[in-house]
């Protein structure tokens, strides 16, 4: 543990809007007023926010060029918590009695309850308000034009939750944090549906297990909101390594050192007091400059192989969230190669345990050790087979050469 994060500031860190967002704009509805106004604002994004549209557009509304198979994946994972996204679900009010413990025993008892509900990892910190979005710009809920969940049609009357372009305020002032493991085996298939399987049952998992955890929590007495995939009000990668879970990498990512950066994160923020874990320091900010390996195997250049550089007061390496996203509409599929690639992203074995050790403790070793995992795991990124079950007899897998 150390006093503050490892990343670097330049001055004052602005908060960020949740409507720039590569997932908000290319669920910008062509026509619409939300979609109209954004690219009056913002014209140098519309060509691209178009072309990010057809990712999921092809996804929901099929076609004889989209791979129904790998749809039915989608849909399995990503619709159903569409209802994990209502405000009656992230948030509500709390009980008007409390239970009130010592801060160090409630936080025992939080995180053994999100351990039971299978989480990996879970860390508790302050919530900084630089981490809160400015404003709201997932999804507009309650639109019937849109294509992808939630569904559901009309704003009722008595609607408490934020909208589309709604400022946002939050004061809570402590962060749960937590990780939730993705199989290896299937996120080192390349883009292909196994990576959507993967993908997609995590995030669902790391939906419910928030939204139990903050119901868990007001039925305590105590305000409490989740945040997850379906419903941000926060960033969770910083808030992420706040609370310790690991450091800010080259990827974009967090990298613990139990996962690597082979996860998916989900917060619940709280005004219970807890008792806070406080950021690390495994040596990532020098590993990352001397490895690179995500970067050389980023298959749409989106990971820079460059320095570091000031976003929003924070130096640090810029991924291109376009190229990314585009590169997932070319094969049709959601892309973990980064994620699996990383020299940290490795089984809970003694031997990878002692290797980690070394890659913290020993600075001047790290160079050697990204050699040795190119050595004895390759430099370049290879696939590993989809599982038979997620195959299509006697057809190929698209965007996947068949594997």
């Amino acid at each position: 543990m150390v006093e503050k994060p490892t990343f670097e500031t330049t001055g004052e860190i602005t908060r960020f809007d949740e409507r720039d967002t590569v997932f908000s704009r290319e669920a910008l509805v062509s026509g619409s007023p939300e979609e109209t106004e954004y690219h009056r604002l913002n014209p140098d994004m519309a060509d691209v926010d178009a072309r990010l549209a057809r990712f999921i557009v092809s996804k929901m509304e099929g076609g004889e060029d989209v791979d129904q198979l790998a749809r039915a994946v989608y849909e399995s994972h990503f619709i159903p918590p569409a209802a994990l996204a209502l405000p009656g679900m992230v948030d509500g009010t709390p009980e008007s009695s409390r239970i009130e413990w010592d801060r160090e025993g409630a936080s025992a008892r939080i995180k053994e309850f999100a351990y039971a509900l299978g989480a990996e990892d879970v860390r508790i910190g302050p919530l900084r308000q630089e981490w809160v979005y400015s404003h709201k710009g997932s999804r507009p809920f309650f639109r019937e034009e849109y294509v992808n969940p939630p569904y559901f049609s009309g704003t009722p009357e008595d609607y408490q939750g934020k909208l589309y372009g709604d400022a946002i305020e939050l004061d809570h002032p402590t962060a749960i944090s937590i990780a939730f493991r993705q199989e290896k085996e299937m996120t080192a298939t390349g883009s292909t549906r196994a990576v959507d399987f993967e993908v997609g049952r995590v995030y669902a998992l790391s939906a419910l297990v928030s939204v139990q955890l903050a119901r868990f929590i007001r039925a305590l007495g105590w305000r409490a909101r989740a945040h997850h995939l379906r419903n941000y009000l926060v960033l969770c990668v910083p808030v992420a390594v706040d609370a310790g879970i690991g450091e800010l990498a080259r990827c974009g990512y967090v990298v613990s050192r139990s996962l690597g950066a082979n996860f998916r994160l989900a917060t619940v923020t709280t005004d219970m007091p807890l008792a806070c874990d406080g950021p690390v320091d495994i040596g990532m900010q020098d590993f990352c400059s001397k490895c690179m390996k995500c970067a050389t195997n980023c298959p749409s250049g989106a990971i820079s192989d460059g320095e570091k550089i000031e976003v929003r007061g924070v130096r640090k390496w810029k991924i291109n969230p376009e190229a990314c996203l585009l590169y997932w509409g070319k094969t049709g599929y959601t892309c973990s190669i980064c994620q699996a690639v990383c020299p940290w992203t490795k089984p809970k074995k003694l031997l990878h345990r002692g290797v980690a050790a070394v890659a913290v403790n020993v600075p001047w070793l790290r160079r050697a050790l990204v050699l040795g995992d190119d050595i004895v795991y390759g430099a370049k990124f290879r696939p590993a087979h989809i599982p038979e079950w997620l195959r299509v007899a006697g057809g190929r897998t698209r965007g996947s050469s068949g594997r």
